[in-house]
């Protein structure tokens, strides 16, 4: 789907197997809640999004093989999505598993290996260009002291270690933490059918080990669909799929809330000086404390001791770490259905969706994390458990040309959420690394449970008459157990339709001739969301913990009684056209969705004792509108050669009109450490605040940036020189101290503006070839991983900080370099020289493959064969200097979108695989 369905903006935020994709249906759609989409299998509202608790994602949408979908519908306005109604703001994905079909019993045969590698990783200094630039900084350091009457005494410690041969270290830690990931993935499936029964079966297993070490998805599925007509008027049927997966992640640093962790592996190769060894010279990780060790370096300003750097050594949690997610998942549904009488059936659906996680990590009391706990092992389980029972009452007549179609239905829903595990820590010996074994602490972690009940009545109504005036109506009353005094919610939508290339004037006349189809739409609705709202969210509740050793009670949430769904009012208008004989078609639509009651924190004075000083209300309102536009062209058509275009294109704009106070803005912290994201009023959400940087100085190679002026008119122009004098004017006067609050200038949107793809696929005989391009832009990112490329601290840095400044090149790219300055790069003040456009074109597949001829499959017994390779992410065109635009530190965060920080890029995939029916 990504890039192919207009309307649907699908991100990969990074490299890491099974990490869940951030999926958004016309922008963003709330600002504390969730914006994703409904997913819905077989009819059944199923589970989303991370449910592990390591760093190994666990993702239940990834436990459906793909080879067993028959079809992805997505619903985005009111019209269609109102049937779902306080569960549609986002929009609704329906995926429907394929069925048996009357005939011969099929077999079919899908298989596929491929490799996987790093793309794009960033080109960092070697070991003797990082002495240079290091040793040069401790130099003008010293200067910059010496200048105001202080001691340049930092000694040059940036210093050649050798290895046991006598030779210069120099270490590229992407060695050891990049690997070419080998992946398999087998099916098979079975499907037939008689008059009365038809079935599908299949059986998959795929193995996946990406392209960071230790990192690995696994799965495991059966699924039995089958549909039985007991006798003419009354048939049952069964859909249910089972699957295991397991995943394993090392530290990556790149799910959301990890960017700036010391063991992140996104991090590590960026930060970790080259002239220092992964391991001694009797072969053990060079460990320093929990850090790395510090080879020959030693601390400027202390020459007598070591430089410790504190990032830890990749090859200790790669050697002996693990985190890792399995679950097992039955996920399926029986139904029954009676046609009474002619034209109306009754049916009723049960599904169930249970999964259970176990989640497992150790980390080894050698280095890293573990070091400081004496080693540390935790094990969590989870059990998400879900039942869904649907009735419905459908009447389908015509009469004449008038076709009518009535369904009234009712549905009940409960959840059911519970976690517990616990920590143990100080092994007593290296031998154990599972929580089985001997450690001298434990206690409790990660307990958890949630409980929440839908009740449902809903109704649809759909009119045509002669197949050219098309009418729908959908409503449904939605109650829900985490609300309070409104528990109960109604929601509805309706659309309408004119084919006017129906009407007897049109066939009549010469323009059936060119435009062959032109059909004209119209809805409008409003739904609600309570998807990511607490269980629990309208009571008043208290925590348990501990005084010493007695129990004791603490205020934890301040209830809002008062508080229910937001509401998104959906309007959408357009029109569908077929031109000469269909062989263009396309459509078109515009959009327009105004999202009220956003639930926001109202502030509220500490005096009032209430925690965290604020009480969720429905107060804020937003609106995303764009258009919508989808073509298809079938270029060329003869028997041996064909050729077709499709491609889409989908513009968005996102507007923030109101929250809970006059001049608010509500920040957005990158893993509680940096905020870059602010929403405001008149804005998009979660736009970069920055403050304008106007480069480097020519004259003395000092950053430049823009303030405002203290009567708050105009701006002037400061510079700085670390521990030289600070911040001045550019005649050299004291100024002050540059405030992102104060002086930044917002960057947005970080939402794109515009996106879409383009499909090309060829046919030459028995050869078939397809390449699709993505593509997106119109968007800024804060490229925060840039800023820590460009550190002066111990931190090694891109290679481009060789175009630094000094006498002999004013004209640079980077600031003159001094040790310890963390400023003029960014990171320790939030600038627009890091501040890109995230426009890019990305050649997301290419695929060429090779048909058996049908005369010659039938020869050798089989009914259909293909051979074909495949290459994914095969090229990506972009200005933006980063690993990747794609990138997603905040994962799924509405309002911190747009931050790159420290995390792993996409891979690049080579495939081949065949196909066989039988």
């Amino acid at each position: 789907m990504q890039g192919k369905a207009p309307g649907v903006n699908i991100t990969t935020p990074n490299g890491v197997l099974n990490n869940p994709p951030v999926v958004r249906i016309r922008g963003v759609n709330s600002i504390s809640l969730s914006s994703s989409p409904l997913y819905v299998i077989d009819g059944i509202p199923t589970y989303s999004g991370d449910n592990s608790a390591t760093n190994a994602p666990n993702n239940p949408l990834s436990s459906i093989n793909p080879n067993d979908i028959e079809s992805i519908e997505v619903l985005k306005d009111a019209a269609a999505a109102a049937i779902y109604g306080s569960r549609a703001a986002g929009g609704v994905i329906l995926v429907t598993t394929k069925r048996g079909k009357k005939g011969q019993s099929k077999v079919s045969v899908d298989s596929w290996a491929g490799l996987t590698k790093a793309f794009r990783l960033f080109d960092v200094l070697g070991a003797e260009d990082y002495m240079m630039i290091k040793n040069e900084a401790v130099r003008n350091l010293n200067a910059n002291r010496v200048a105001l009457g202080a001691a340049g005494n930092n000694v040059e410690g940036f210093r050649p270690t050798l290895d046991a041969d006598g030779n210069v270290v120099d270490t590229r830690w992407y060695d050891y933490i990049y690997r070419t990931g080998f992946s398999t993935s087998n099916s098979v499936n079975f499907s037939g059918g008689t008059d009365k029964t038809s079935f599908y079966a299949s059986v998959g297993y795929t193995n996946q080990k990406g392209m960071l070490e230790n990192n690995e998805f696994k799965r495991t599925s059966a699924r039995v669909n089958v549909d039985h007509k007991v006798y003419k008027t009354f048939s049952v049927g069964a859909r249910i799929n089972y699957a295991n997966n397991y995943n394993a992640a090392p530290s990556t640093g790149s799910l959301s809330g990890s960017a700036f962790g010391t063991a992140g592996l996104g991090r590590l190769p960026l930060v970790l000086p080259p002239n220092i060894p992964a391991y001694t010279p009797d072969g053990r990780p060079a460990t320093n404390g929990a850090g790395v060790g510090a080879g020959a370096n030693v601390n400027p300003a202390a020459p007598t001791s070591a430089l410790a750097p504190g990032y830890y050594n990749p090859v200790v949690d790669l050697a002996y770490n693990y985190f890792n997610s399995e679950s097992n998942q039955i996920q399926g549904n029986v139904y029954a259905n009676w046609e009474v009488l002619k034209g109306l059936n009754l049916r009723t659906t049960y599904g169930i969706d249970n999964v259970g996680f176990e989640d497992k990590s150790f980390q080894t009391a050698l280095a890293g994390d573990g070091f400081s706990t004496g080693g540390s092992a935790t094990n969590y389980y989870r059990t998400n458990k879900r039942w869904n029972w649907q009735n419905t009452a459908q009447y389908d007549r015509s009469f004449g040309e008038h076709n009518v179609s009535l369904l009234l239905g009712g549905e009940q829903q409960q959840t059911e959420v519970q976690r517990w595990g616990a920590n143990r820590t100080q092994v007593a010996d290296d031998f154990f690394d599972t929580y089985q074994g001997n450690f001298t602490n434990i206690a409790a972690a990660g307990n958890a449970q949630g409980f929440n009940y839908l009740v449902s009545y809903f109704g649809r109504l759909s009119y045509d008459y002669a197949k050219k005036y098309l009418l729908s109506f959908n409503a449904r009353r939605d109650g829900y157990s985490a609300w309070g005094n409104k528990k109960w919610g109604n929601f509805y939508g309706g659309g309408v339709g004119y084919i006017i290339t129906e009407e007897n004037f049109w066939k009549n006349s010469g323009l059936a001739n060119t435009v062959s189809f032109l059909k004209f739409t119209g809805s409008y609705g409003e739904v609600g969301n309570s998807q990511g709202v607490g269980d629990f969210t309208t009571l008043s509740t208290y925590g348990s913990g501990l005084y010493g050793i007695n129990a004791t009670l603490g205020y934890n949430n301040a209830g809002n009684r008062d508080l229910t769904w937001e509401t998104s009012k959906k309007l959408d208008v357009g029109f569908s056209f077929g031109l000469l004989q269909d062989k263009l078609q396309g459509d078109f639509s515009y959009y327009r969705n105004t999202i009220d009651g956003l639930i926001l924190a109202v502030p509220l004075s500490p005096s009032k004792g209430v925690p965290g000083n604020s009480i969720d209300a429905n107060i804020g309102s937003m609106r995303n509108q764009g258009i919508e536009f989808n073509l298809k062209a079938n270029i060329f058509q003869k028997q041996d050669f064909s050729w077709v275009v499709s491609g889409n294109v989908t513009t968005q704009r996102n507007e923030v009109l109101a929250l809970v106070t006059e001049g608010q803005r509500i920040g957005t912290a990158t893993s509680g450490l940096e905020t870059v994201n602010y929403t405001r009023v008149g804005g998009s959400v979660g736009e970069i605040l920055a403050v304008p940087s106007l480069g480097v100085n020519p004259a003395n190679g000092q950053r430049m940036v823009s303030i405002v002026n203290a009567d708050g008119t105009g701006r002037t122009t400061v510079q700085y020189n670390h521990q030289g004098g600070g911040w001045t004017t550019l005649d050299g006067k004291p100024a002050r101290t540059p405030n992102q609050l104060t002086d930044g200038e917002y960057y947005g949107p970080v939402l794109p503006k515009w996106y879409g793809g383009i499909d090309n696929s060829f046919r030459f005989k028995q050869f078939d070839l397809n390449f699709f391009i993505q593509y997106s832009g119109g968007n800024y990112i804060y490229n925060g991983t840039k800023a820590g490329l460009h550190d002066q601290r111990f931190w090694n840095n891109d290679s481009d900080i060789l175009d630094r400044w000094t006498s002999e090149n004013t004209n640079a790219k980077w600031p003159r370099v001094v040790y310890g300055d963390n400023v003029s790069n960014g990171s320790a003040l939030v600038m627009s020289s890091n501040v890109e456009k995230g426009d890019f074109a990305r050649l997301r597949n290419v695929t060429l493959g090779y048909s058996l001829n049908p005369t010659l499959a039938s020869r050798v017994g089989i009914a259909n064969a293909r051979l074909y390779v495949q290459v994914q992410n095969a090229a990506l065109v972009t200005k933006y200097s980063g690993i990747d635009p794609e990138i997603s530190s905040n994962g799924a965060s509405n309002t911190g979108i747009g931050v790159d920080r420290n995390s792993v890029g996409q891979a690049r995939t080579y495939t081949v695989g065949f196909n066989i029916g039988f």
